[in-house]
């Protein structure tokens, strides 16, 4: 599966990256795969993602405690100040290797007397180092967002990865550049060379990828390995080379700009500004369906003794129906950014809150459901792929109580009414059709009022 769930690692390359065959990758993109591994691969996994955590909790507690001291001496009318700590990548690595590695004070003391983790060895350097990078994104996003230079919405201080509330995860980075012998690398159609961990079994086909690092059009930066739904997925993060023109303008696109109305009957509607409708994509009720088997898993697993072999089965039972419920949700999804991609050169969506819609208690899992958001996610990243100008209207366009036909504008539409009915035209039309309508023809100018 191809998305842009993870950014590739930063480079500090200042152009583009060549391959070996002469293409220009510039086209970040990722390849997710579920991986099988053995028994061993599995603790050794499991041990790399409880370092992943010991190293991001390190440099968190580190800047805590050192905040905490500057603050308290800030009353202080003499004496020394503390300096601070510099809060980049270089520096977070640098010191986790000499803590880890018991070159300073701070090192653990094991039992035999000598200082440093004695497990580091059993696991992939690159864990740590990841980790530090990604506690030093997180401490910049919460400075940012003090200073209020952070686009979105304000973040407070990182959190402490504590076991079993977050997402064993890890990342390993390809360190090889293009045309020499690659650290993360297809051994051969069924099995991915991660460093340190060795050759791991991989699910479903991987023709695709293996050919375009063949041909010199992909390129790996790294691999996020993530435990989701009780299965280990692997991410392959890196930079491909664009599509051919052929496949990046089609010839059959639709000629006037396409309004796109996401709701929760229909997942999406597509119609132009002459009023035609387009497409009509289904609303998304995995959930829904889901719902019966989810409630007896959860009863089943609540009621297993902790610890016995009936807990593990409920709780495997219950991780796979959620994992069966987040690929057929992303499947819809990805099929309407896809259709847009092909059928539309120029597209408005309209700007939706959906982390606010989801506050209405009567709506929230409806609205989970239908991943209104991943479906906006998707068609953005994906634009530039296939040259499509995607347009944000005004969040307080009103787009669904806007006649289509005369230009009137109701003072009130519940969301139960599905079918708009005009008073001044006398227009009968579904609802999420005379939105689309109205935002294919939505220009800056139209405010709502």
């Amino acid at each position: 599966m191809e998305t842009t769930d993870q950014a590739p690692a930063k480079s500090r390359r200042t152009g583009p990256l060549v391959s070996s065959t002469g293409q220009v990758l510039v086209r970040p993109v990722t390849f997710q795969f579920a991986l099988d591994p053995t028994v061993d691969q599995r603790v050794l996994f499991a041990k790399s993602a409880g370092a992943r955590r010991v190293a991001f909790n390190h440099h968190v507690g580190r800047v805590k405690e050192n905040l905490d001291r500057r603050e308290r001496e800030k009353d202080l009318p003499y004496g020394p100040r503390l300096p601070g700590l510099s809060w980049s990548a270089i520096s977070f690595i640098n010191e986790m290797n000499a803590w880890k590695n018991g070159q300073l004070d701070s090192s653990p003391q094991n039992d035999d007397g000598t200082r440093g983790l004695h497990w580091r060895h059993e696991i992939p350097s690159d864990v740590f180092e990841c980790a530090s990078v990604d506690a030093a994104q997180a401490l910049a996003n919460w400075s940012d967002s003090k200073r209020g230079t952070r686009k979105g919405v304000p973040v407070g201080f990182p959190r402490f990865a504590a076991k079993g509330r977050v997402t064993p995860s890890f990342r390993l980075r390809n360190r090889a550049n293009p045309g020499e012998t690659q650290s993360i690398r297809f051994t051969d159609p069924t099995h991915l060379r991660l460093p340190k961990i060795g050759e791991v079994k991989v699910f479903g086909p991987t023709r695709r990828v293996r050919r375009m690092i063949g041909l010199g059009r992909f390129h790996i930066h790294s691999a996020t390995i993530t435990l989701r739904g009780g299965r280990w997925i692997c991410s392959l993060n890196g930079v491909a080379a664009k599509f051919h023109h052929e496949r990046r303008r089609p010839k059959d696109r639709h000629a006037t700009t396409v309004g796109i109305d996401r709701g929760i009957t229909a997942l999406a509607v597509c119609a132009d500004a002459q009023g035609q409708l387009l497409a009509v994509f289904e609303g998304v009720n995995e959930l829904r369906h889901a719902h019966e088997q989810l409630v007896r898993a959860q009863k089943t697993l609540a009621r297993a003794t902790p610890g016995s072999k009936g807990r593990s089965r409920a709780k495997s039972r219950l991780n796979k129906l959620h994992r069966r419920v987040a690929n057929q949700r992303r499947h819809h999804a990805h099929q309407v950014s896809s259709w847009v991609m092909k059928n539309c050169g120029s597209v408005v969506l309209e700007d939706l809150n959906v982390a606010g819609m989801v506050k209405n208690h009567h709506l929230a899992r409806a609205i989970s459901d239908a991943a209104m958001g991943e479906v906006g996610r998707q068609i953005h990243y994906k634009a530039p792929w296939y040259g499509v100008n995607v347009t944000v209207a005004d969040r307080f366009f009103a787009s669904s109580k806007i006649c289509s036909g005369c230009g009137a504008k109701k003072d009130r539409l519940d969301l139960s009414t599905r079918v708009y009915a005009c008073e001044h035209c006398d227009l009968v039309i579904d609802r999420d059709h005379n939105a689309g309508v109205n935002l294919a023809r939505w220009t800056p100018a139209l405010v709502s009022t």
